[in-house]
């Protein structure tokens, strides 16, 4: 996942990485370290995520897609060690 313009994500694409992240308001506002409310002026347009918490959702969407590889990975192949894909 990565936004259009990382300084000015817009709202759909913030309620976009909740979804496939699987957060609601609370996780996502405690992940970023920030307050729900403004968290919520974030998803209203209110206020425009700084670049940080922009980096931060991204991060989060990239370990939380790398997990999912390593379990997939280790269900298909019946084995006990982790692998992570470098790319």
């Amino acid at each position: 996942m990565i936004f259009f313009d990382i300084d000015n994500p817009e709202p759909s694409e913030i309620k976009d990485w909740m979804k496939k992240n699987s957060l609601n308001i609370d996780e996502s506002s405690k992940v970023l370290g920030i307050s729900k409310r403004q968290f919520s002026r974030f998803l209203s347009g209110e206020t425009k995520a700084k670049r940080v918490h922009t980096l931060a959702m991204q991060m989060i969407w990239i370990l939380n897609e790398n997990k999912k590889e390593i379990i997939n990975n280790n269900v298909k192949n019946n084995s006990k060690k982790i692998q992570i894909p470098i790319k």
